[in-house]
Order: structure tokens, then C-alpha cells, then sequence
């Protein structure tokens, strides 16, 4: 059973990482727990929609968190909730013969309501974490729920399951547990992704994609200022063009996010893909254990990737260690401007790489293959 308040279809990387988790998991059939503001496009038959059976709870959709006393409000209604959703979960997980609780770190609602579930239905509860919960830039009240109730969930779970090393070092050193971690899945394909680059004479095209907010918003602004000094580069972000507004980040161009397969076609006729994480952060944690969902897609699109990210995070560790990008790790414009002009004027080797990362894709990132090594810890439960 999962319970997620935001389960697909909910549009975002989580979700998207999710459907391609949990479809045709190994031996293992899936019910959704979520919210019931999701059953509109559930039962419209949104493509996002995992093949399974849907659950809906109530959650408050948070109205009057404007002032702190509202925040009090809204997070002492999400406890509730949270405990009446979890009653309710347990009584479907008996019904229909569940054998886990899988609950999804958000702000605190889904994993509070599958601790109560499986505590209920006396079951394993797998707690999976994408986003941190305590170290997020959720409101004072949320974190301090989180301070309160994390340790006794985390360590009452059956098993914490992160996307990298780095989540489990962190929760090693801040509960003493000892959680796992499998990679980010993708549905690799087959046959190399083709190699098509802006037509000769053409500036060429660095592209990003998805929404800006603090945790790459540094990078991408110190990106644009180095590309500005680049006569011969484009930028091209495929992102909602109101959210990049409200923000204040501008490119030469802006594309309106897209399908999956159009998304593959349009990032594989790029020259450099650019993935950026923020080197100041009130909130260091998250971009140090962060894993962007966009990185498989990119690197299955055999296109030069650029990495600019802290030193400490996953994502600089993890492209450096397997050789998948370009990576700069430092808060410098003069090295993030070389390293543009390095793959500009050297695209042969770049190219190269980017072959060898669509290969390194294919061996760990494909989804039947994480699909089975969740499956199997499934199992060990």
C-alpha cells in the first residue's frame, strides 16, 4: 500500500520517479493511498496514473498558513488527519491483504499516516525518502512536527530508503539507523539516443529543464550571467515560463514543459545539458543529498551534460565518481565560463563520455533492474 498525498498523477520529479518504481514491480501488486483531490484526474485516466487500485483520504489543503498561528492551525489538522487517514489505510490494508505500508516523505502528512497504518495493521512500514523531511523548507511548524515525531517514525520503520549513499549516512548519523538506497530508475530503451546537435553556423544550445526554485536557483543565475558572455551559446529552459517569472530567471528561450517522449526528442537535439545545485542554502542538506530526476533523462540522451553543484553533494560526487559529466564544484564563474568553453571547443571527448554515461544508465539506472532490487528488499521484510 502506498500512502502519498501527492502519488501520481501528481506533476513533479517524485511522482514521475514513483510511476516508474512501482510499475510492474516484480511479484508484488501495488494499491494507492492518497489525496482525494487527485481522484478528478485519476479517474479522468491521466497517463500519469499508476496501473493500481486508488484509496482516497482527506488532507487539508492548507488554507490560513499565512501567519503563524494559522500554521499552528493547519499543522495540528494535518496531525489529525494524518491519524484518521492512517486508521482508515490500516482498515484497507486488511481488507485487501497488504503486506507493506509504504509511505512517501513530504511535509510530514504521508508519513505520519503510514506509521499510524502500519502500527494499525501491524505491518512493515518502508518509509521512501526523495526529499528530506526536518531539513526542508517547510514552514517553522512543519519542521518542528518533523523534530518531534521524526526519530520515533525513522526508527520504528522496517527500512528507510534513500536514492543515494548520502541520505543514508545522514539518517546513520542523526537516528542510528541503518537504511538503504537504490538508484533512480528509467526506462533506459533501446538503441543509443541519437546525436543531433545545432545545425552548423547556429549558436549552440545549453539546456535546463524544470522549475527554479532555491534549491537551483543559484546555480542557474550564476550559468546565465557566464552564458551572457558567450557569443556563440544559447540558453533554452523547458520550465513553466510564469513560475521562471515569478523567480526573475530569464533565458534566450523558454519551452513549455512537454510529454516524455517529446521531452527525449527535444533534449537529445541539445549541445550541452547544464543540471545545477545551489552552493548557499538556508536549508545545506537538501542539496547535498538531493538526486535530480532529470539526470537519468538526461544522460540517456547521450548529450554532453554539465554539472554545477556543492562539493558534498550527491550529484557533483556521484557524476565525478562515474565519470557522467562535466563537473564544476565550486562557487566560481571564471571555472563554470572554462568549463563551457571546454565542451564548446573540445565536443569530441564530451561526446565520448556522454557514451559512456548512457552505458553506465543502462547497467544500474534501468528500471527493471531497480525495480527488482526493490522488490527484493521488499521481500527481506
Amino acid at each position: 500500500m502506498l500512502v502519498h498525498a501527492l502519488a501520481p498523477p501528481t506533476p513533479g520529479g517524485t511522482p514521475v520517479v514513483l510511476h516508474r518504481l512501482l510499475t510492474d514491480l516484480p511479484g508484488v501488486r501495488v494499491e494507492v493511498a492518497t489525496n482525494r483531490r487527485l481522484r478528478e484526474r485519476v479517474e479522468a485516466g491521466d497517463s500519469r496514473t499508476l496501473r493500481a487500485p486508488y484509496h482516497y483520504v482527506f488532507k487539508w489543503p492548507g488554507w490560513g498558513a499565512r501567519w503563524k498561528a494559522g500554521r499552528v492551525a493547519v499543522a495540528a489538522i494535518d496531525l489529525v488527519l494524518a491519524l484518521v487517514a492512517g486508521l482508515r489505510i490500516a482498515r484497507w490494508s486488511r481488507r485487501t491483504g497488504a503486506r507493506w505500508i509504504m509511505s512517501v516523505t513530504d511535509e510530514g502528512f504521508s508519513v505520519i499516516a503510514g506509521a499510524i497504518a502500519a502500527r494499525a495493521a501491524r505491518l512493515p512500514h518502508v518509509i521512501m525518502v526523495f526529499d528530506l523531511w526536518e531539513e526542508n523548507a517547510y514552514s517553522e511548524v512543519q519542521r518542528g512536527v518533523a523534530h518531534r515525531l521524526e526519530p520515533r517514525i525513522f526508527r520504528s520503520a522496517a527500512k528507510v530508503v534513500g536514492y543515494c549513499q548520502e541520505i543514508v549516512d545522514l539518517y546513520r548519523t542523526k537516528h542510528g539507523i541503518e537504511g538503504t538506497y537504490i538508484r533512480t530508475p528509467i526506462e533506459v530503451g533501446p538503441g543509443p539516443a541519437p546525436a543531433v546537435a545545432s545545425p552548423a553556423g547556429e549558436p549552440a544550445e545549453l539546456l535546463m529543464a524544470g522549475a527554479v526554485y532555491w534549491v537551483q536557483e543559484e546555480a542557474v543565475r550564476r550559468l546565465l550571467r557566464v552564458a551572457d558572455r558567450i557569443d556563440d551559446l544559447r540558453t533554452t529552459i523547458i520550465a513553466d515560463a510564469a513560475q521562471l517569472a515569478a523567480v526573475g530567471i530569464s533565458a534566450d528561450r523558454v519551452e513549455a514543459p512537454m510529454g516524455a517522449d517529446a521531452f527525449r526528442e527535444r533534449v537529445a537535439r541539445s549541445d550541452i545539458l547544464f543540471m545545477g545545485l545551489s552552493f548557499t542554502s538556508a536549508h545545506p542538506q537538501i542539496p547535498r543529498t538531493g538526486t535530480p530526476a532529470r539526470l537519468t533523462d538526461f544522460l540517456a540522451a547521450e548529450r554532453p551534460l554539465l554539472v554545477h553543484a556543492p562539493p558534498d553533494s550527491h550529484l557533483a560526487h556521484y557524476c565525478r565518481a562515474a565519470d557522467l559529466a562535466e563537473v564544476v564544484d565550486t562557487p566560481d564563474e571564471a571555472a563554470l565560463e572554462a568549463a563551457v568553453r571546454r565542451l564548446l571547443d573540445e565536443p569530441q571527448p564530451a561526446l565520448e563520455r556522454a557514451r559512456r554515461a548512457r552505458a553506465h544508465l543502462e547497467r544500474v539506472h534501468d528500471a527493471p533492474l531497480v525495480r527488482e532490487s526493490f522488490a527484493a528488499i521488499l521481500r527481506g521484510l
